[in-house]
């Protein structure tokens, strides 16, 4: 079975899909980069290392009316737990006086630092081993209110490691915080782009609901398509013709030879008529079946060549009755018997014609194929919907949908064509309508058919509430 469109996956996912799993290849390839020019480049991580702890102590130093203060206890983990004897720092204001510091006189002896006005440095390393990780020392200048102030640091090794959160602050700066929005952004306009671009496709989707093959009217609109969509639909434009051209051309081929038909049949019955030999009844029977199947197949061929019905206000309760009526004498005399129930019925818009042979057409399949002297019940509204149904022995629902298929009749079936359920079926379509098969309380067949409603109701014949019931019998 062919998955319908909710089960085809979108487009827009798939698209979105896509460049998410290449912006996620791509942040994973920029911090791997990062990661190994930080670690791997000695001068980069050292000077890494110092700018990055420098900032996290100088975000303690506060200015206030004593001057510039440090806050102790957020001194970082590693200046106080067990490794501390590997890490120093000191912080130094403008004059060169301590605010604080952790083991400062390693760093006093390798600072450059001198209380000199004409000092201009901001930055300095001085890497302590040339064939060790991470022994380094350095410093930094920053301004806090606005006072110069020297935050210090060394580590011999770093134990503790803190070279990953150094790392981590790293690809945050450098890989995230850069490749975030442009992910975000890329990732909306490719939503919103395919979205709009595609939005000509879901017009073109509505309009072929709408769409007859036989139409010659029916085409796809290309304007506002972009150009790949656009070549789709005028190569559909062009299946289409060709559909028309083949579809008109067995059409016709159908009417003409039943037409044809027609007129040798209603010789050869007038002829046999004045025969009178038992044996010629039963070919009269043949003959008259023939015609009937003829007068299937026009009348099949016309609702199928229709490109519209031909729209009146029509009264379903009166098709009925009329309907009914004419086939009173032919229903008792193959000893059946109907009843028509009419329930407000709602006054409608449609081919009048089309109905009634699709009316005509369920009553004739429940008399032909039901035993003498089932009852059979045909019920209008209440809205659109037309029932016919009897007390016969009823029909396999499981094949049911495949009677309506022209030429298709029921396993148990000696009689006609099987070509009534299929002119049902059309004149239903050709409403928009839909049909539905089943079993009645008693077991029979039931076939109930939906045309489209329209907002006026029929006015009932007496009181609101009132029931046209008919019993032919």
């Amino acid at each position: 079975m062919t998955p319908g469109p909710s089960h085809q996956p979108s487009l827009v996912r798939t698209i979105t899909l896509r460049l998410a799993i290449t912006a996620m290849l791509a942040i994973f390839l920029q911090v791997t980069i990062v990661v190994a020019r930080t670690y791997f480049d000695e001068e980069d991580l050292n000077k890494s290392y110092v700018t990055r702890q420098a900032r996290v102590l100088l975000y303690e130093v506060r200015s206030g009316p004593h001057g510039l203060t440090f806050r102790d206890r957020r001194v970082p983990a590693q200046y106080v737990g067990e490794h501390r004897a590997s890490y120093a720092f000191r912080i130094l204001d403008e004059r060169g006086q301590i605010i604080a510091e952790h083991d400062g006189r390693m760093l006093a002896e390798l600072s450059p630092w001198r209380p000199s006005p004409s000092r201009t440095q901001d930055l300095w390393l001085l890497d302590l081993s040339q064939e060790k990780k991470l022994h380094v020392a350095g410093g930094l200048r920053q301004k806090v209110g606005n006072k110069d102030v020297w935050v210090e640091v060394a580590t011999v090794g770093d134990p503790a490691g803190v070279f990953r959160s150094v790392l981590a602050a790293e690809v945050i700066d450098n890989v995230w915080m850069p490749m975030i929005p442009l992910v975000v952004l890329t990732l909306g306009v490719a939503v919103i782009s395919v979205r709009r671009s595609l939005g000509a496709l879901g017009l073109a989707a509505a309009q072929a609901q709408r769409m007859s093959p036989l139409d010659a009217a029916s085409r796809f609109d290309v304007s506002g398509m972009p150009q790949e969509a656009a070549s789709f639909a005028v190569a559909i434009n062009g299946l289409l013709d060709r559909v028309r051209n083949l579809v008109d051309a067995q059409r016709l081929f159908i009417a003409r030879a039943a037409h044809e038909l027609r007129t040798p049949l209603s010789v050869i019955m007038l002829e046999l008529g004045r025969i009178e030999d038992p044996r010629v009844r039963r070919l009269e029977a043949d003959v008259r079946g023939m015609s009937e199947t003829v007068d299937h197949l026009l009348t099949l061929a016309h609702l199928e060549s229709s490109e519209a019905i031909k729209v009146a206000e029509l009264d379903l309760g009166r098709i009925a009755t009329d309907l009914v009526s004419r086939l009173e004498e032919w229903i008792l005399v193959n000893r059946h018997q109907i009843k028509l129930e009419v329930r407000e019925p709602t006054r409608m818009v449609g081919d009048a014609p089309a109905i009634r042979e699709a009316m005509r057409n369920l009553i004739e399949n429940a008399v032909r194929h039901t035993p003498p002297g089932t009852d059979i019940e045909l019920t209008v509204g209440p809205g659109g919907s037309v029932v016919v149904e009897d007390n016969g022995p009823g029909l396999d629902t499981d094949a049911a949908a495949e009677l309506l298929e022209p030429f298709k009749k029921a396993r148990d079936s000696s009689g006609g064509a099987g070509l009534g359920l299929a002119i049902v079926k059309q004149a239903v379509e050709l409403h928009h309508g839909k049909i539905e098969i089943g079993r009645s309380p008693s077991g029979g067949a039931k076939f109930t058919l939906h045309f489209p409603e329209s907002e006026r109701h029929l006015p009932t014949h007496g009181s609101a509430d009132a029931v046209e019931l008919r019993q032919y019998a």
